[in-house]
């Protein structure tokens, strides 16, 4: 089964492939996609998720396979830029990993990887958690905007994966994503960014991803939180249009400063 696909923009500009995140689906690139309107937008619902639910149960490989196949089937050149978020993010670096001729570009936003000696336990961990109410609880306080209910019919599909048995595995499939074989001899110019209101945890991973690319880079947008693409639309959509098109970054984001010294990449030259 297909993905199902939101599309916009001109079908010979340069295209874009949304990835969105693990608690809504792809309506909430909206405010981003309506401000970059001189790309070919492409915003999928990951398996499982609002319009793609019958086409779950989401997996890591199996979703880049399918987003994969998409770029294929849409995109006329073959290739195309990759935007993603929190669990998009995840799903863009296996793709990246995977699939590396396929990518032009990538920006990605608070991307988890576990560094843990004990992967399998913190899957296990994780799909307990994701069970109980008092995860949905917490991901519903923090993340969900009232807003978007009385405002988008898709809000009650994304609901459905409240049902802690939906959103177990994929809580398992997140949690347990580590660095994929392959995404070393990716040479896609890739950003990985996180907020400087997010946990240090995913700074480190932000690092580590740029550390394993050729040509990746990390930076840090002042004063944002983890769900910032979706409530900053205007400063996320102006990060990507620079960083695909090899432009000067918003002064927003600053390089990482790493144990009292400027990061690894701090004055080198954009690619």
């Amino acid at each position: 089964m297909d993905l199902f696909v939101r599309a916009s923009g001109p079908v010979d500009a340069p295209a874009i492939v949304f990835l969105h995140g693990g608690i809504m689906s792809g309506w909430t690139w909206n405010p981003v996609v309506a401000r970059l309107p001189h790309y070919r937008c492409l915003v999928p619902d990951l398996p499982q998720y609002g319009r793609s639910f019958q086409a779950g149960p989401f997996e890591m490989g199996r979703a880049a396979g399918m987003v994969a196949e998409l770029i294929r089937a849409r995109v006329e050149t073959g290739r195309a830029h990759v935007v993603g978020y929190s669990l998009g993010a995840q799903v863009g670096v296996q793709l990246l990993a995977t699939e590396p001729h396929l990518v032009d570009r990538a920006v990605l936003s608070s991307t988890v990887v576990n560094t843990l000696p004990a992967v399998q336990l913190t899957r296990k961990l994780a799909g307990m958690f994701a069970r109980t109410a008092a995860l949905r609880w917490l991901l519903i306080n923090r993340y969900w905007d009232a807003g978007y209910a009385v405002q988008n019919e898709s809000y009650e599909q994304d609901a459905r994966l409240n049902a802690g048995a939906h959103f177990a595995h994929i809580a398992e499939s997140s949690a347990g994503f580590t660095i994929p074989a392959g995404l070393q001899k990716s040479f896609a110019p890739s950003l990985f960014v996180t907020g400087t209101g997010e946990m240090r945890a995913l700074h480190r991973c932000a690092a580590l991803l740029a550390r394993s690319m050729p040509h990746g880079v990390d930076r840090v947008a002042t004063g944002m939180r983890h769900d910032w693409p979706l409530h900053h639309p205007d400063l996320f959509a102006r990060v990507a249009d620079a960083w695909l098109t090899g432009g000067r970054l918003p002064a927003e984001l600053a390089a990482r400063p790493v144990r009292g010294r400027q990061g690894r990449r701090h004055g080198r030259s954009r690619r």
